[in-house]
């Protein structure tokens, strides 16, 4: 086997793993990037499928202006490999307590206008200026009054101002089933209100054509352009150690030597699984096994033989659909209602290449746990709940299918994250952005191990999915430039 030496070992080209591989290369270090796929972007990776492109389960991206995809792709010079889009339409749609779905009113991505949004759910006139008044305040709060928020739940907070069912019902589904995937009185209220500021003020609902995937496929190929080296197909079997610091990995296709080794492979698969359990303390091993991931998506994704709607993507909710964590325990055990909320994507709505023409594929996602082993009986289950919905959200779909899939906890789990505790693997983020795991609780970037850093979702920022991702690519790879260079 060959043996080749780098500055920097990255493994992993998600968004975290990608961006930062990138930016080091850009910096002018010698990097080596490893990922297990063949194509990157890891939970946001590109499919193609009988002329459909789509990715492996609903990924919604926020915020649209200002946002961290384009930020990175101009600074490594790779702008004209990957094309943001936002759909001209939105469809987030509300079943009113009589059982009407009702779409939300056309609105600009970065000009939302909480008026339109109280009569779309039905609050009365009396409790608009009260409602006004609690909006106003959550996206124009200071960001020192956010950070005092740090390890309060956003249920206890959001529930003190006394807003109408409708109203939580939506600003909870979209962070707790969209952005965060974890109960809403788990989720730390900082976390959540500074990212619900960003996509009611810059705008959410941002895509890119061809998949998420060129994205990072566009920060690999910075890897290659700036001297460094990318092997895709390529499994990392184990972290080297010597001397109790860092100094390469193990792959089938050889090992590769480094002073430093990066992992967007997930905290607990990193610990775990590719670092001998001998090399860590026993403390932090117990540290890491307790972490909490985030919640899954599973659901279907239907390839119809006309279009059903102009919606890029949406969420459909009620007022009873969000989650407490105590309805969802109960719903694993099949003792309540798996009903929740549904989130729908329809790429072929902001990306005109991304169906047939003529055809639309929807592709739909809801709760579910993060166990990769769920019986075929519970997955069955949450999926069905899920469909019930986007039926009656959508009546004429059924008619239109030619086909369908389902993706599964399994599914995510097999494609990106290795399940190595309990329960966990499939998730659809990462660790879960709940009190004590996130903002000042956050897992460090840096391991205990000398030369080992985590990068992803699962350190070194905060906010939403694979921005938050990029965000901690960008971070992380500034300190271990300072590091080496210092």
């Amino acid at each position: 086997m060959s043996e080749e030496s780098f500055d920097v070992i990255v493994i992993g080209a998600g968004f975290g793993g990608s961006a930062c591989a990138g930016l080091l290369a850009k910096k002018g270090l010698n990097v080596c990037l490893v990922e297990k796929n063949k194509v990157a972007g890891g939970k946001a990776m590109s499919i193609s499928k009988n002329g459909h492109t789509y990715t492996p389960w609903v990924v919604i991206g926020a915020p649209v202006e200002d946002n961290a995809y384009q930020q990175v792709l101009d600074e490594l010079d790779v702008a004209d490999l990957a094309t943001l889009a936002v759909p001209e339409s939105s469809g987030s749609i509300y079943k009113t307590p009589e059982g009407k779905y009702v779409r939300m009113p056309a609105m600009p991505a970065s000009q939302f206008d909480p008026a339109l949004m109280f009569q779309w759910l039905g609050i009365p006139e009396e409790e608009q200026a009260d409602s006004l008044g609690f909006f106003v305040q959550m996206v124009t709060m200071a960001p020192d009054k956010i950070k005092e928020l740090d390890g309060t739940d956003f249920e206890s907070w959001i529930r003190s101002f006394g807003i109408p069912d409708s109203l939580y019902g939506f600003l909870v589904s979209l962070c707790c089933d969209g952005m965060f995937m974890v109960a809403v009185d788990k989720l730390d209220a900082a976390e959540a209100i500074e990212s619900l500021q960003k996509m009611f003020l810059r705008g959410g609902g941002i895509f890119a054509k061809g998949g998420y995937g060129t994205v990072a496929e566009a920060y690999c190929e910075a890897v290659r352009r700036n001297g460094g080296t990318v092997h895709m197909g390529t499994r990392t079997d184990k972290i080297l150690i010597e001397d109790g610091k860092v100094s390469g990995i193990q792959t089938k296709k050889g090992t590769f030597k480094a002073p430093v080794v990066i992992s967007n492979a997930g905290i607990q698969p990193t610990v775990l699984r590719l670092v001998d359990e001998e090399h860590w303390d026993a403390d932090y091993v117990k540290y890491v096994k307790e972490l909490e991931p985030s919640y899954s998506l599973l659901g279907y994704r239907y390839f119809l033989s006309k279009p059903i709607t102009d919606a890029g993507f949406g969420v459909i909710f009620s007022n009873t659909s969000p989650w407490t964590q105590e309805r969802l325990d109960l719903a694993h055990q099949g003792k309540a209602s798996r009903e929740g909320v549904v989130y729908y994507e329809v790429p072929v709505n902001y990306d005109p290449d991304a169906a047939p023409e003529g055809k639309q594929m929807i592709m739909t996602g809801s709760f579910c746990p993060a166990d990769p082993d769920m019986s075929k009986e519970d997955i069955h289950a949450w999926a069905d709940a899920g469909e019930k919905i986007i039926f009656g959200a959508f009546p004429d779909l059924e008619a239109c299918i030619e086909s369908k899939d389902m993706y599964t906890t399994k599914s995510v789990s097999n494609a990106t994250r290795d399940a190595t505790v309990p329960g966990a693997g499939g998730e659809t983020i990462g660790l879960a952005q709940k009190v004590g795991q996130c903002g000042s609780t956050k897992p460090d970037i840096a391991s205990p191990i000398e030369g080992l850093y985590f990068v992803g979702a699962d350190a070194g920022a905060c906010g939403v999915g694979t921005q938050m991702a990029i965000l901690s690519g960008v971070k992380v790879a500034d300190t271990v430039y300072e590091k080496l260079k210092g």
